[in-house]
């Protein structure tokens, strides 16, 4: 990852991408965000376009609290593992047949 890109977790599910953009625009220019959605509580990155606006970040918004739940910031790294989102499919296409199109990759779950 980027040594301008922000992870933040631990995010409710009611903070919306628009939100979080916001939020993280208090401590620079954000380039751009994308929110991870997950069933509890929903996770994201935040690229920045400097590194000083990203270090504050983690300075200042670690720790804040977004609709009662107390956000974790940090900065982002690979770690062997990638998330891939596919949308906009047609209904016939079930978890099987996407599991068997990117089964050939060593982890697929």
């Amino acid at each position: 990852m980027s040594t301008t890109t922000k992870y933040a977790g631990n995010i409710h599910t009611q903070v919306t991408e628009p939100l979080i953009q916001e939020v993280f625009a208090s401590t620079g220019p954000v380039e751009g965000c994308r929110l991870i959605r997950k069933e509890k509580s929903s996770y994201g990155f935040i690229h920045y376009f400097d590194r000083r606006s990203a270090a504050l970040a983690i300075l200042s918004l670690n720790g804040r609290h977004l609709f009662g739940q107390p956000i974790k910031v940090n900065w982002a790294y690979a770690s062997g593992h990638f998330n891939i989102f596919v949308g906009d499919l047609s209904s016939e296409v079930t978890d099987a047949i996407l599991f068997a199109c990117f089964s050939v990759y060593p982890s697929c779950s």
